[in-house]
């Protein structure tokens, strides 16, 4: 059999529709051999294709890109510019062929589609029902930042085919990022009512299923209009017809097209990119709604309460300022000596308003999810004190002080700044071109890179490699333009968000997003990743101290707990990683558990009773809230949790007899558990009920270090064994082992405040936070228990 091959662009533009195939169909003349023609008697079911990409250094599929046959097409949207790699994999009865995908941009201007989408932002396997939520998708190219309005109507076409009677039910403004943008749409249960009571012509009843279709417009000298295919929602009040049942038609199946029945063709004659999908819903009411979380706080209840008596519980779990756009009156409070920007330096900006700084740095926080209270009071911070109260946007290298020099630069990697300092003194370029020599992709001193590509922005990119990244995360080659950054409001600003979200490598070459920094309110880790030290933290929290009174942040509901029991103890597990408690009664004999996810809904795990033991194992295993006693729950007692994305499932191994966590550990594994959400947890083990370590391990003290079995692919709970190969079997091998998830899940466990694992080394690898120890190729011990404790005041 000849050696297989993949015919086909490696570089595609994006939003155009390309075909690749296992036969040369595209211009081989030459004769096919005996051999050749193998491949071409092969059936379709057996030709199975796939796209894979790079993410953190390992090569990670996504299903629905999976395609099978001997030809099949392919658009890459523009997200895929921004990928560090791509791969088209086709596979013939187990033989590969690889074709690298390096996707071109393209500079016409379109809308590709809508795609409509559950909540979980998946495509729906099974009907939506009224209490679910649409998410319409808009993927488009070449339209980075430019404004939506997309639309969800109701679609009365009925039996007759003659459209009048559309209802338009919500309009909502989005603004494409990364190629796209997602606009979420609720479909409340007055939606049914409002939908029976207006008929078609020609229609007795609305049927089973109500339709649906979203349209995403674009207004910019040409009116664009996408629509989406039709979905259909159960309708509630439907009686099923004896004799002729209702089908469900595809859209394909139809009459005329949308375009003519809505009247379009007649309304807009600029219309064009058009498509039609047919979507449906089906006409129930959802017994398991997913609360509105986008711009207010209704949740439709089904049973004895109803939705429209009874005003929602968890209103008070949302933030209403997280989401809010900053003000020019906040602006101006918080930085009273910035009325005039920018006038320092070399730069086109200095006319710009504050005005039209907030508006644009309201899409930046949009753009890179700065959308909490913490988080906007952190970035605010760090950008006001890099500008000098944003009077500065350019790097400063005239120095005229030695002192100055070597302030900011050591002798070890600048020698010439302590034996030949006069020689850069009042000499910007030349102090440039040494100082950033020979780093992140700058030339030597003699090409120029180094003053070339100095300081620029909010948080100044720095180094020809900064320049290159953040231009090909916005499609601009900067490298040629880096004065882009000091000429162009937008760019400036985004330069700095792009930054804080992206622009900071670790070691792994991954990246750190310091918005989870701010989650963790670590406020000097946070000025160290932005500015390199912590020298001037005092007077960078001067500033932050000024902003978090402005911002509310004291009252933010994504980062203030409440108490809402009467336990002795509550706890509050924040998706940050933070956990905060009140102690309301020092007796500990009991505790309640919340989880305040990322959209700030608080799930209340539940209050659980605790034992008290004395502390005979010293400091290292003390109480972390500084009792003199530990309070151990037993984990048998833990209910499971399953509400939407947020559950765990938790299972005692049979052959424990350790089930005693204390009640903080139990808060931190609760929180690693939901942050992952699987539903195959085993516990293997921490103390005993007097907090005893047992079995032959040694520091299963006051429930403080335990061990979990490793997580499988086949997600069974059984055994694995990472001493072995086996991808099967009771134990399995390192091969069986769900390598992704078990990473996934060790990262939640260090976020919460395991600091060291113990793990076996297999296939030459260790999972993440851990390290090789003997005999811990069957179960991952947790220890170093060092959680982010902060107390409600």
């Amino acid at each position: 059999m000849p050696k297989l091959k993949i015919y086909g662009k490696p570089n595609p533009i994006v939003g155009i529709k390309e075909y690749y195939s296992i036969n040369d169909f595209f211009g081989n003349s030459v004769p096919i051999s005996t051999s050749e023609y193998q491949f071409q008697t092969v059936s379709d079911e057996q030709i199975k294709w796939s796209i894979w990409t790079l993410v953190r250094g390992s090569w990670t599929k996504t299903q629905k890109n999976d395609k099978i046959g001997t030809t099949v097409d392919y658009t890459f949207f523009q997200s895929s510019l921004t990928r560090k790699g791509i791969r088209m994999l086709v596979d013939v009865n187990g033989e590969k062929a690889i074709l690298e995908i390096k996707p071109q941009k393209t500079f016409e201007a379109k809308i590709l589609n809508v795609e409509l989408l559950d909540n979980n932002y998946k495509v729906p396997t099974k009907p939506f029902l009224y209490g679910d939520w649409i998410i319409a998708r808009v993927h488009c190219v070449a339209m980075e930042r430019f404004p939506l309005t997309v639309t969800l109507w109701e679609d009365d076409e009925g039996k007759t085919k003659q459209n009048t009677t559309n209802l338009k039910i919500e309009i909502k403004k989005a603004n494409v990022l990364n190629g796209k943008a997602d606009v979420p749409f609720f479909l409340n249960p007055s939606h049914a009512w409002l939908a029976n009571a207006k008929l078609a012509s020609g229609d007795n009843n609305e049927g089973e299923f109500h339709e649906y279709y979203v349209t995403a417009e674009i207004f910019k000298k040409v009116s664009k209009r996408i629509i989406s295919k039709n979905t259909n929602v159960p309708n509630p009040e439907y009686t099923p017809q004896p004799i002729i049942p209702k089908q469900v038609i595809p859209a394909e199946q139809k009459g005329p097209s949308k375009k003519e029945t809505k009247g379009i063709a007649i309304s807009d004659k600029k219309v064009h990119d058009y498509h039609e999908q047919k979507i449906v819903v089906k006409n129930e009411i959802s017994t398991n709604p997913i609360q509105e979380i986008y711009n207010s706080t209704m949740t439709v209840n089904i049973g004895k309460d109803k939705w429209w008596e009874k005003e929602n519980d968890n209103k008070k779990s949302i933030c209403p300022n997280c989401n809010k756009d900053i003000t020019l009156e906040q602006f101006n409070l918080m930085f009273p000596n910035s009325k005039k920007l920018f006038y320092k330096g070399t730069n086109k900006l200095s006319q710009t308003t504050p005005q039209e700084f907030i508006n644009s740095l309201n899409k930046t926080f949009k753009e890179f999810k700065i959308n909490t209270c913490i988080r906007k009071a952190f970035f605010l911070t760090q950008i006001a004190r890099e500008t000098g109260d944003f009077s500065r946007i350019d790097e400063n290298l005239n120095y005229n002080l030695e002192s100055a020099l070597h302030a900011y630069w050591t002798k070890t990697n600048n020698p010439l700044l302590y034996s030949q300092a006069d020689k850069f003194l009042n000499n910007p370029e030349k102090l440039g071109n040494y100082v950033y020599r020979n780093v992140a992709e700058n030339g030597d001193e003699t090409s120029g890179d180094g003053y070339k590509f100095r300081g620029r922005g909010l948080i100044q990119i720095t180094r020809k490699k900064g320049y290159r990244r953040f231009g090909e995360y916005i499609g601009r080659n900067l490298t040629s333009s880096p004065d882009l950054l000091i000429n162009d409001l937008d760019l400036m600003i985004r330069s700095a968000g792009w930054y804080w979200k992206h622009g900071v490598l670790l070691n792994d070459s991954s990246e750190k997003d310091i918005n989870t920094v701010a989650d963790f309110e670590d406020f000097a880790k946070a000025t160290e990743l932005v500015h390199g030290s912590v020298l001037d933290i005092k007077d960078r929290e001067e500033i932050l101290n000024k902003i978090k009174p402005i911002l509310k942040t004291n009252e933010c509901k994504k980062i203030v707990a409440e108490i809402l029991s009467d336990a002795d103890i509550e706890y509050h597990i924040f998706f940050s990683g933070i956990i905060r408690y009140k102690i309301q009664n020092e007796k500990r004999e009991n505790a309640s558990y919340y989880y305040h996810d990322n959209l700030g809904i608080i799930h209340n795990i539940g209050k659980y009773d605790l034992k008290k033991i004395t502390n005979n194992y010293g400091t290292d295993y003390q109480d972390k809230l500084k009792s003199s006693n530990i309070y151990l729950f037993d984990i048998r007692n833990l209910k499971n949790y399953n509400k939407g994305d947020i559950k765990f499932t938790l299972t005692m191994n049979p052959s424990t007899n350790r089930f005693f966590m204390n009640d903080i550990t139990v808060a931190s594994f609760i929180g690693a558990m939901l942050e992952c959400s699987y539903k195959d947890f085993i516990f293997n083990g921490f103390s005993d009920h007097l907090g005893n370590s047992i079995g032959g391990s040694e520091s299963h003290k006051n429930g403080m270090n335990g061990d979990l079995r490793y997580l499988r692919k086949d997600k069974s709970g059984k055994n694995v064994h990472l001493s072995l190969e086996s991808e099967s079997g009771d134990p399995c091998g390192w091969k069986g082992m769900d390598e992704k998830r078990q990473n996934t899940f060790n990262d939640a466990l260090y976020k919460y405040g395991w600091k060291s694992m113990l793990s076996c080394k297999y296939n030459g690898k260790m999972l993440r936070h851990s390290k090789h120890f003997i005999d811990h190729h069957h179960h991952l011990h947790l220890q170093s228990f060092s959680p982010t404790l902060k107390k409600i005041k």
